[in-house]
């Protein structure tokens, strides 16, 4: 391997005639040639800001119509607006609430209820419940996803509140994943936007191997290598030169890094990164919205660029590791994040923030030696706080000629929520709300530490989870009692602890080596 090896030297090579043959899977001239039939159903007028529902027709699938159940917002009086789609996390149903935003930004906005079972829209394909493809993808309930999202493109360009030259697409989650495809599928999209939600999901993903595979055999190779030549959203991107953006945090289980940064590095337009560390599949609240929807401004409305960085790389100097990336805009702060152990535990693996130094347009780093190998990147924040990341790089200290004395730098795993203060609560709540189930307790400021302590309940608490390094023993918690009473505490249903305790706050007592997961 060579000294510095960047993330995508593990990627996989795709060339420029197998993804002409795939192409031919969504016939977009064909799919969107089809009678749109546009029909208003209801109009309401709220503060100047007009909202229809309205349907149009997606597709004829064998014996079935499928039409589309949609809101569309915009400003009274409005034309020739720049208008965006936006996709539901969970692909949930559409909501004035999500036009109405994009009509107070001066979009024109559309949101669909997708064609499933339950939904507005008709032609109930389980399009959530997995990543199945069967024997024809065809048939596949993603793909009539896909021809229904072609279709209210073809809506917005129908509509004289719309200029169509000027149409995006973005999403979170289950959105974010239909916002990557459609940016491979459809050339009439100017730009795309993904809260969470990635391709290359070969790699892994929650559905095949994490919290929601629900008892189901993973695929095998072939039937993951079929999915990346005819579903993924991730390799059409290549031939692909439409600005795409992702921002997530560092640890979701639905999009793992290792898939992320894959597709990244396959996009071969304008593109921008986001990464939040040791955040699941939510992120904070000043994160989770404004750049996702600024990104779109920038490239449907005009307004002024996102920051531009430099590949962060890493050089030794006077015997220590130095890493630096440069940037160009109106950088206000920095921070490298760097994550020890080889690929994998994507999602319970500890990332730390190291605090960096300006030298003009440059930023400089000493990331800390070690036996294992690291990936790090480094980030930029703008004036108005919106956060650019580099992709990832690993780093091997030895073959840079730097004897590393320790594993990795001591930390606390807990440290976004095992304090249990005010940030800490509001890290658990941001989760939880975002259908990541978490523990919210009830505080006391009788605390060991800080204000404040957690007090457990009598019956099961299922906590956090606790960051960690594979192979790296960790030790975890104190509690105490304010009066007699029995804790037994386990790890994935494996007791590992029983002593007396009441309050609970989490910094030392147990060791043990966790597996490489």
């Amino acid at each position: 391997m060579n000294k510095l090896s960047t993330f995508s030297s593990v990627l996989i090579v795709v060339t420029t005639s197998s993804l002409a043959a795939a192409d031919s899977l969504f016939d977009v001239d064909s799919l969107i040639s089809t009678p749109l039939n546009p029909r208003k159903l209801k109009s309401s007028d709220r503060d100047g800001v007009i909202t229809e529902e309205v349907m149009f027709h997606s597709e004829r699938d064998g014996n079935k119509d499928v039409e589309i159940f949609a809101f569309f917002s915009y400003l009274k009086g409005a034309t020739n607006l720049p208008a965006y789609f936006w996709n539901q996390g969970g692909l949930g149903q559409a909501s004035p609430g999500v036009t109405e935003v994009g009509a107070g930004r001066g979009y024109a906005a559309l949101c669909i209820d997708f064609p499933q079972p339950g939904y507005r829209s008709t032609g109930g394909y389980p399009i959530n419940a997995g990543l199945d493809v069967g024997d024809d993808p065809r048939q596949a309930p993603i793909y009539h996803g896909a021809v229904a999202l072609l279709k209210a493109v073809s809506y917005l360009e129908s509509r004289p509140e719309v200029d169509k030259n000027r149409i995006g697409m973005g999403g979170s989650s289950w959105g974010g994943f239909f916002t990557t495809l459609m940016v491979g599928i459809d050339p009439r999209l100017k730009v795309g936007s993904c809260l969470y939600g990635t391709g290359s999901l070969q790699l892994g993903n929650a559905w095949w191997d994490g919290q929601s595979r629900n008892a189901r055999t993973p695929p095998s190779p072939q039937e993951r290598q079929r999915w990346s030549k005819t579903i993924d959203p991730a390799w059409r991107l290549p031939t692909k030169k439409t600005p795409i953006a992702w921002f997530t945090g560092t640890n979701d289980g639905f999009y793992l890094m290792s898939s992320l940064m894959q597709t990244y590095e396959m996009a071969a337009g304008p593109k921008h990164l986001m990464l939040v560390p040791n955040w699941d599949h939510a992120l904070p609240a000043r994160l989770h919205d404004e750049p996702v929807l600024a990104w779109l401004d920038v490239h449907l409305q005009g307004k002024g660029p996102f920051l531009e960085l430099t590949p962060v790389a890493v050089k030794i100097e006077v015997g220590r590791l130095i890493a630096r990336w440069e940037f160009q805009g109106d950088g206000v702060a920095a921070d490298l994040i760097a994550s020890y152990g080889d690929a994998g535990n994507w999602r319970g693996r500890y990332w730390h923030t190291l605090d960096t130094k300006i030298e003009g347009q440059t930023y400089s780093v000493e990331l800390p030696a070690s036996t294992l190998p690291c990936y790090i990147s480094g980030a930029v924040v703008d004036k108005h706080g919106i956060r650019s990341s580099t992709s990832l790089l690993r780093v091997e200290s030895a073959d840079l000629g730097v004897k590393a004395l320790q594993t990795v730098p001591k930390y606390d795993g807990c440290s976004e929520w095992g304090g249990f203060e005010e940030a800490q609560v509001a890290f658990l709540v941001r989760h939880d709300r975002s259908g990541q189930s978490r523990w919210i307790p009830e505080v006391s400021r009788d605390a060991k530490e800080g204000k404040h302590s957690a007090i457990l309940k009598p019956g099961r608490t299922v906590m956090a989870p606790i960051l960690s390094t594979a192979t790296v023993p960790h030790c975890f918690g104190h509690h105490y009692a304010v009066q007699r009473a029995s804790v037994t505490a386990s790890c994935n249903g494996c007791p590992f602890l029983s002593l007396p305790g009441a309050h609970f706050g989490l910094d030392k007592l147990l060791s043990t080596t966790l597996p490489k997961l």
